[in-house]
């Protein structure tokens, strides 16, 4: 055939676009949305789907990844119950002080093939089993799938070290069961939904046009403000089970991109002794807020989901997570100020930010220790 001959492409197929994430360059009107977990959600579906997805797929050798005690002992048990008869697990297991990445290349080098991770009961859990499947991935040169059974803080947040992109960092199944929540505590709680309010709020004002990320923003959002004032008031199943919808929709809603608050924390969290990145959110945010070109139509969409229709979506946001317990300020969660050029240089070119945006946010909730 001579050169030239034949059908023409359509103009959309002749042009090249790099992936990056769910959002795709430069053909800026077309999104690839890519959500490649299968979720159970269920109370008491622990134990019958894991049992049912390692029989289907045929694993016979888990790695179960879980936090050294888990509370209470029961879930353990579940944990070890939901697997198949004829499985032959291998465990490891984490403290708060451990370093995840060691504890990953070591589960590399030894001796055990697992052919598939199982991660239990924490969103560190899920993050040290992401770890492992990365290392094990680079030795055994393929990808290992991952179960992930999280508690009611959800999943970890995207890769900020570039490693792996938002999709590739997803496990492949999802079992939401809000019966092994039950027993969670008020900060943690309190810091599982603050992190999903954080989470819907950044991912929607992300101008990436993706509707279901957008709509699963707005709907997480929603349980947010309904059950943040309900902790510490009621307990039980129910309140478990919608802070569990949140996070995962928030989790979710973040094929668009890690918002500028959320990319500040996690520098700051390197500096707080049993701090997490809620903790430092929910000051940043609503700095992060009055300092960005917030569009006015997502802005009001918020601020309805709020039900603050009449002030600054930074005002609302400051009402909301103001009534939080905790430290009014950045110097008062133990921040020191040398800190915060790190911290605003981590949100450059997040949600429009610049360096100097960043940096006056920051200021401005730094206050002093006493607050």
């Amino acid at each position: 055939m001579p050169p030239g001959a034949g059908p023409k492409p359509h103009p959309m197929h002749a042009r090249s676009f790099v992936q990056i994430g769910g959002y795709s360059e430069p053909l800026r009107a077309m999104t690839l949305i890519t959500y490649p977990t299968r979720v159970h959600f269920a109370d008491d579906v622990l134990e019958g789907a894991s049992h049912s997805e390692l029989e289907r797929e045929g694993h016979r050798a888990p790695l179960l990844v879980m936090p050294h005690l888990l509370a209470p002992q029961e879930l353990e048990d579940r944990a070890r119950a939901s697997l198949p008869a004829t499985a032959y697990p291998q465990s490891v297991t984490y403290l708060d002080s451990s370093e995840l990445r060691d504890i990953a290349e070591a589960v590399a080098k030894s001796e055990f093939v697992p052919d598939v991770i199982i991660a239990f009961g924490a969103a560190r859990a899920i993050e040290l089993a992401r770890k492992c499947r990365y290392a094990l991935g680079q030795r055994l040169k393929s990808r290992l799938p991952l179960y992930a059974i999280p508690g009611v803080d959800g999943l970890p947040g995207p890769c900020t070290r570039n490693l792996e992109s938002w999709p590739a960092g997803l496990p492949s199944v999802m079992i939401c069961d809000p019966t092994i929540a039950i027993g969670a505590g008020q900060v943690q709680c309190q810091r599982a939904s603050v992190l999903s309010l954080v989470r819907c709020c950044e991912s929607y004002l992300t101008n990436a046009y993706n509707p279901p990320a957008d709509g699963m923003a707005l709907d997480g959002l929603n349980r947010c403000v309904i059950n943040l004032p309900k902790i510490g008031t009621i307990a039980g199943v129910d309140l478990k089970r919608e802070l569990m919808a949140a996070n995962l929709n928030a989790a979710l809603s973040q094929e668009k991109e890690i918002g500028p608050a959320l990319a500040i924390s996690a520098v700051l969290m390197r500096f707080g002794q049993g701090l997490e990145d809620a903790d430092f959110a929910r000051l940043v945010l609503p700095a992060v807020i009055r300092v960005q070109d917030v569009n006015t139509d997502k802005a009001n969409a918020l601020l309805k989901v709020l039900g603050h229709k009449h002030i600054a979506l930074d005002q609302a946001m400051d009402r909301i997570l103001g009534a939080v317990e905790g430290p009014k300020t950045l110097a008062g969660l133990g921040v020191p100020h040398g800190a915060l050029d790190a911290a605003a240089q981590a949100a450059v070119g997040k949600g429009g930010l610049e360096f100097e945006g960043a940096r006056q946010a920051l200021d401005d909730v730094y206050g002093d220790a006493s607050q």
